[in-house]
């Protein structure tokens, strides 16, 4: 996915309906500063926002994501190209996002650990670091699994 690519395609049809960024910005929703950030390929528009510039503009999303308008020869080949790219950078997300969670959580443990141990007074009762140990892992298995529904639905 060239997002440079997409940005440029996505000006060239807000030019074809005559429209500024800020008049589009006002019938999408968006601000102006939005509209430049995805023409210019700083961001790619969300799916939702990527539904609504489909409709608007009477193309098809993966068009958008090709960056050009597609024949029909061709869409079937580049359709399976954009679905591999996005699902490829969707996992790169989750996997950022699961380290993320990851050190959140053991933080959220160790800071746990110390609030017990500070409340009891009692550092040395090893049945403070099991509760906490299993709280953890509950907590990670319960984060991965909603992270994996969300992976497998897309």
């Amino acid at each position: 996915m060239n997002m440079q690519l997409i940005g440029a395609f996505l000006a060239e049809l807000r030019k074809e309906k005559n429209l500024t960024q800020d008049e589009l910005g006002e019938q999408i929703g968006v601000t102006n500063k939005t509209v430049s950030r995805w023409e210019n390929g700083n961001y790619l528009p969300p799916v939702e926002m990527l539904q609504i510039l489909s409709k608007f503009y009477g193309v098809s999303i993966n068009e958008i994501l090709n960056g050009e308008r597609i024949n029909d020869s061709d869409y079937k080949n580049i359709s399976e190209e954009n679905v591999k790219s996005a699902l490829n950078r969707s996992n790169v997300i989750i996997r950022k996002h699961k380290k993320i969670m990851n050190w959140i959580i053991a933080i959220v443990v160790a800071l746990l650990y110390i609030t017990v141990s500070v409340i009891s007074q009692k550092w040395q009762y090893t049945w403070i670091v099991w509760v906490v140990y299993c709280a953890y892992r509950t907590v990670e298995n319960i984060v991965n699994y909603f992270l994996n529904i969300h992976v497998n639905l897309k």
